[in-house]
């Protein structure tokens, strides 16, 4: 009975072709909308979370701020020192820490003869230690890393071809920095940071272009240092940490903020008393950058189911319709021995092949408008290439497929049960008798 009810289902559709057709097109662009959205959605957010991922998964920044939600970190705050470094690095979960003395250049210069010189914009230089690099996950391509107390440098690619890709440094040639304050050292380019492979954007921004040693760059300027008159002490404003692995990222987090906390460190003398001390994770970055996407997936499902409803809509409209025109039929069919159950099952069979055939449809076209939207976005990316970097991975959700369809069928069953429960519960005498 199942089976002729299927195919008179079947041929009810295939007698009104434009009508099913139509409203077919209203299921489609409902779930193919929703397929787009997701699929994109779901690729510009792993695209964005590459493009925050700046550093070692079980790293963190340490500074002084407000420890609001988003935090906030002043960058121009001294107060963590050598002795918090060391101290730091005992706790149980946190696996090492490297100061970041940030030195803003005047000029790097080069010169080629007596009385005669390059000089090029310096940008910032990062006077740190070899743990800052491990944190990064930064190589050397070629030399060595620097030594404290020498005046060595380790530079990017980008610098070594700062006086001319003709020309580019190399290891052992010396270069003057040329400090904010005037005053110019001169140094030896010792080693090369490898390029990085990431892709990501933000990794290429804050990438270290020149690197050396605290002693002698940074202890030595004059915005470095706290303490008092008598006793001057190196002092920094960021700290890079890494936790032991990624599950004890919070639990590292929290032990350092225990410990600046406490009497026991030197960074709580120092700082500002309205100001906190703040460690900022990954983690934390791309939970943020995870619900800013989710809200924004949200929004834009929400506007594509509005197109199922009004795909149920046009399913409901045209049951009415089907039922009305075969009202005659129907008092026939009750005539001769068929049930209630045996009509209301006729016309949900009919509406839900809508609602599976629309899934379906809407599946197909939906992937092909989700990588469709992807190429277009990365042709976009590709023009705007100086403000961004890589490319957006299509990825498909297969779990929405599977609830696009399922949705579908549910639709055209809601959107059939009342039409149906009409066409049951007719009665045969009037409906024979129906013009």
């Amino acid at each position: 009975m199942i089976r002729d009810i299927f195919f008179m289902s079947l041929d009810a559709l295939r007698s009104h072709k434009i009508r099913t057709f139509l409203t077919l097109v209203g299921v489609i662009i409902g779930i193919g909308s929703v397929i787009i959205v997701t699929t994109a959605g779901t690729s510009v957010k792993s695209f964005i979370e590459e493009q925050w991922n700046i550093f070692n998964p079980t790293g963190m920044v340490i500074g002084i701020g407000t420890a609001t939600d988003p935090p906030q970190i002043s960058f121009n705050k001294v107060a963590f020192t050598d002795h918090d470094i060391a101290e730091m690095k005992k706790l149980p979960h946190v696996k090492d820490v490297a100061p970041v003395g940030l030195l803003p250049l005047k000029a790097v210069k080069l010169k080629e003869g007596f009385l005669k010189w390059q000089s090029k914009p310096g940008g910032t230089m990062y006077a740190t230690t070899s743990a800052l690099l491990d944190i990064l996950g930064l190589k050397i391509d070629q030399g060595r890393i620097f030594q404290e107390g020498k005046k060595e440098v380790v530079i990017s690619k980008s610098i070594s071809q700062i006086f001319g890709k003709d020309k580019p440094l190399q290891v052992g040639d010396t270069i003057y920095i040329q400090r904010i304050d005037g005053k110019t050292i001169k140094t030896t380019v010792v080693g090369i940071f490898k390029e990085s492979e990431s892709t990501s954007l933000l990794s290429q921004v804050t990438a270290l272009s020149i690197a050396g040693p605290v002693n002698p760059y940074y202890s030595s300027y004059f915005g470095s240092n706290i303490g008092g008159i008598l006793k001057r002490i190196t002092g920094y404003g960021i700290l890079s940490a890494t936790a032991d692995d990624k599950e004890h990222v919070t639990d590292a987090k929290n032990e350092i903020l225990a410990y600046l906390n406490s009497s026991k460190s030197d960074a709580i003398k120092y700082k500002d008393k309205n100001s906190d001390f703040v460690v900022v994770t990954q983690q934390y970055i791309l939970s943020k950058v995870d619900q800013i996407m989710s809200v924004m997936s949200m929004l834009i499902t929400a506007i594509a189911m509005i197109s199922l409803v009004v795909g149920g809509i046009g399913i409901a409209n045209i049951m009415f319709a089907t039922v009305t025109e075969r009202t005659r039929e129907i008092g026939t069919m009750m005539a001769i021995g068929a049930k209630r159950g045996d009509i209301l099952r006729l016309f949900l069979f009919q509406s839900s092949m809508i609602g599976l055939m629309g899934g379906i449809f809407g599946c197909i076209i939906g992937a092909s408008g989700g990588a469709f939207i992807i190429e277009v976005l990365n042709r976009y990316l590709r023009e705007i290439g100086t403000f961004s970097s890589g490319r957006i991975t299509l990825i498909y959700s297969s779990e929405w497929f599977i609830i696009a369809v399922i949705f579908g069928i549910a639709i055209g069953i809601v959107a059939g049960v009342l039409p149906a429960r009409k066409a049951a519960k007719m009665d045969p005498v009037i409906a024979l008798r129906y013009e």
